[in-house]
Formats: C-alpha cells, structure tokens, sequence
C-alpha cells in the first residue's frame, strides 16, 4: 500500500466511525503510542519486561502510523509530501548543506 493510499484509509476509517478527535486528544495518542513502542525497545534491552498480553512491536508501530496519518490529515498535512521533504532534508545533511 502506498502512503497516499494508507493516509486516505485512515481519513475513510475516521469519517465511518464518528469523526475526528480533537488534534490534542489525537497529540496525547500519539504519544501514548510511542510510549508503547519505547516499552518493546526497554525490553529487548533487558531493562523492563512486557507484560503478557502486550500487542507486538508491528501492532505498536502501526498504531502511532494510524495516529500520525490522522494528526496529518487534520493539520492539513500530506504524509507523502511529508516523507519526501525530510528525506531531501536528510539527504542535504548528509552531504554537509544543513545542520
């Protein structure tokens, strides 16, 4: 699936099932989806344990995409746009042009 595809997935899903959350509420989601993945990263460091019925990293990492592709949309933002400006930014870091 591309991203344009996905991010047009997500805005469908969110008209069929009541609408946008507000963006802070979609913000505190997000967060609260990185905070998940960062509990798999603790665990393979052998700093924290999962607990049993913890959803697998992939699962995490698709919910904080889902979140991110929601927050984009309500901020008038298009995720390939999106992707394709960090990676020339990346791209001109990497060559010395920006800090």
């Amino acid at each position: 699936m591309e991203i344009r595809e996905f991010q047009a997935a997500v805005e469908q899903w969110i008209r069929d099932n009541g609408g946008y959350w507000a963006p802070s509420e979609n913000l505190a989601r997000l967060a609260e989806e990185v905070g998940e993945i960062a509990r798999h990263v603790n665990a393979q460091a052998g700093r924290k344990r999962l607990r049993a019925d913890a959803e697998p990293v992939s699962g995490e990492i698709g919910d904080a995409l889902f979140t991110l592709a929601a927050l984009a949309a309500q901020l008038g933002t298009s995720l390939p746009e999106a992707a394709q400006a960090v990676l020339q930014k990346q791209a001109h870091r990497s060559a010395g042009k920006l800090p």
